[in-house]
């Protein structure tokens, strides 16, 4: 007999902690999974049409043959998507099949609140993950016959994603959002021009593939970074000054152009909530560089200065710094310096040169 999982939720965005999950119980119960994602949810405040959620689980199940999307609930017209109903659904689609539905671990505890949640307890066994710092309600598991999945658990949370905080969904899914413009990317939007979007989007394509074709830990890193890298590249100059007195008084005698790799951390953290020492400093030295920089801040740094729309051939430069981040990232300091050098532009600025002298002894 044929066992199946079903797997509801908001899905917005789907992440690896949901890819995680289902690939659990799908081992531990030899099944199938049924990804079901809620039109309108009746816990969480949603954030992007149906339609996007859909493509965007589509994308993350593609390549695994025992994961499945249904459309039950998006294709739905009741103006309310209860559970009863979906696994109603699944009886009379599958009577052969032995159905379970998987809930995280906060919903076990709330589970008494479930429209007819002791008739759905009956017509599927309801399965979840205990996480460790949470207490189960042990009256809801007798009382509903539940059986718990053991198994290590990614902590991870669709809202730290919408919120840029965090990228643990797979790549395609990523792409899906930068190119469809979700979630963060329409508040990153709001900072900026079309045109300089169109450069930050291609700054952070280009710098997450560095960082993959370099096996770099903190890969996705470089994409929060990137991606946030010119938020404050067009604020009036009025403005950054301002900032520029409060906060960063050791660089206000920079030319003004260089303001607005200070002022693009100084938003990154006051307005994202981005707390990541590392991201920050990416963001903070884009422009100049500086010494004893981290590698996701190197990416970041010459992925800015050579990306496709930047209107001149760095294929070469690309390449290098694929092959050999260290390598290419000398190779685009040398560039750097013939650049400015032929167009007359004063780079000796403190951390310019502190760069320059640690890297290019």
């Amino acid at each position: 007999m044929k066992n199946i999982v079903l797997f509801g939720g908001a899905f917005d965005p789907i992440h690896n902690g949901h890819i995680n999950m289902a690939n659990q119980a799908s081992n531990q119960l030899d099944a199938d999974i049924f990804f079901i994602p809620a039109k309108i949810s009746v816990w969480k405040k949603e954030s992007a049409p149906i339609e996007d959620k859909i493509k965007m689980v589509e994308l993350a199940i593609k390549d695994n043959p025992r994961f499945h999307l249904s459309r039950f609930e998006a294709d739905s017209k009741e103006s309310i998507n209860y559970s009863i109903n979906t696994v109603k659904h699944f009886r009379k689609e599958y009577p052969d099949s032995n159905l379970f539905y998987l809930i995280g671990t906060d919903h076990v505890n709330s589970f008494h609140k479930w429209k007819d949640a002791k008739e759905l307890s009956k017509l599927a066994r309801i399965v979840y993950f205990k996480r460790p710092e949470m207490v189960v309600d042990s009256n809801n598991v007798r009382e509903y016959e539940m059986v718990e999945i053991s198994g290590l658990l990614n902590d991870e949370s669709s809202t730290e994603i919408r919120e840029l905080k965090s990228l643990d969904t797979p790549d395609l899914v990523i792409d899906f959002i930068i190119n469809n413009r979700l979630y963060f990317m329409k508040k990153i939007a709001s900072y900026m021009s079309e045109k300089r979007l169109d450069h930050t989007i291609s700054t952070a394509k280009l710098s997450y593939e560095i960082a993959l074709a370099n096996n770099l830990v903190d890969a996705k890193k470089t994409l929060i970074a990137a991606l946030l890298h010119d938020i404050g590249k067009e604020m009036p100059i009025s403005e950054q000054k301002k900032i520029m007195k409060l906060y960063y008084k050791e660089y206000i005698d920079y030319p003004p152009i260089i303001y607005h790799q200070f002022i693009g951390a100084y938003l990154a953290e006051k307005d994202f909530g981005i707390t990541d020492q590392i991201i920050l400093d990416a963001i903070k030295y884009h422009t100049t560089a500086n010494s004893n920089m981290s590698d996701v801040a190197i990416i970041v740094h010459c992925a800015d200065k050579i990306e496709p729309t930047r209107g001149f051939k760095s294929e070469n430069l690309i390449n290098s710094l694929k092959s050999s981040l260290n390598n290419g990232f000398v190779d685009v300091l040398h560039s750097n310096i013939e650049y400015y050098e032929r167009h007359g532009i004063d780079y000796r600025n403190d951390l310019q040169m502190a760069c320059l002298n640690q890297y290019l002894k």
